[in-house]
């Protein structure tokens, strides 16, 4: 079946393209789960978080700083959605742990794409289903930002010729189109109300409580869900739809780089061999 990496595979991938992948063993509670998918505030709720005192709060801007999780998100995207995976059973705690193990609370995409699994794992942690009411802004949103990498040959071409892009749309790949069914023009908004249903579903299958919470509502209800003083300033404003692009490109600009190089080296090398032979 198309986009399922067989284990054989992915073990090549990594000898190819080889990435230290974090180790973490969980040094703190893993005390809040914002599940809700990108372009829904998950910047704007983490900076909040973090200020609330949840320590290190996980978002996939914060991917970039340790870019062998990707390895790790690829692997568990694809024991999650390659349905001949034999690695099924990597869907669990420990797992986690060795991606977020330093975190009190995570947002955002990748964790949102394993939410049931993160909440059969964390059955302490409080909830937040964070979202936005329009699934036609949310959907307009995400192809402006996040769905542009998904066939943007930009971001395919230099992934080929550098370690830390190749694992990065290794991810965008397993994890984000597979969520979408390969097709995120087609099936983004079903799969927006599916996500959100499957979650609600299985808080009430576990009898937990959860916020519904949108940017817009601000600090008090998401304050008083998790026990916290109202702060009097106001709620934190993060990654807008025209950022996206440059910062994208400031997080990867020494890795464009390099692939820029190894690129050119390539060529030239071929060239080279050409006109020898």
């Amino acid at each position: 079946m198309a986009g399922i990496i067989p284990i054989n595979l992915l073990k090549l991938m990594m000898l190819i393209y080889p990435i230290k992948e974090p180790d973490f063993v969980r040094d703190r509670p893993l005390q809040v789960l914002a599940l809700g998918l990108g372009r829904t505030g998950t910047e704007s709720l983490a900076l909040a978080l973090d200020e609330l005192g949840y320590g290190e709060v996980y978002h996939g801007w914060k991917t970039a700083d340790l870019p062998g999780c990707y390895v790790q998100w690829t692997r568990l995207g694809n024991a999650k959605y390659g349905k001949r995976s034999k690695d099924s059973t990597l869907l669990n705690r420990a797992e986690f742990d060795r991606i977020i193990g330093h975190c009190g609370a995570v947002t955002d995409l990748p964790t949102a794409a394993f939410g049931p699994e993160m909440l059969r794992a964390y059955p302490d942690a409080k909830v937040i289903l964070n979202r936005r009411r329009d699934v036609d802004a949310w959907y307009e949103s995400q192809k402006k930002t996040v769905a542009k990498l998904f066939t943007d040959w930009r971001s395919i071409v230099p992934s080929l010729f550098e370690t830390e892009l190749f694992w990065t749309w290794q991810c965008v790949r397993f994890v984000v189109i597979k969520m979408a069914g390969g097709d995120f023009e087609r099936n983004g908004k079903e799969m927006y109300v599916e996500h959100y249903a499957q979650l609600e579903a299985e808080c009430r299958k576990q009898g937990r409580e959860w916020l519904d919470w949108t940017v817009e509502d601000g600090w008090e209800p998401l304050c008083k869900f998790l026990d916290k003083p109202v702060p009097t300033h106001e709620f934190p404003a993060g990654n807008r739809v025209g950022d996206f692009e440059a910062r994208r490109a400031r997080l990867h600009a020494k890795q464009f780089q390099r692939a820029l190089r190894n690129i050119a080296i390539t060529v030239l090398l071929v060239l080279v061999a050409g006109a020898a032979a």
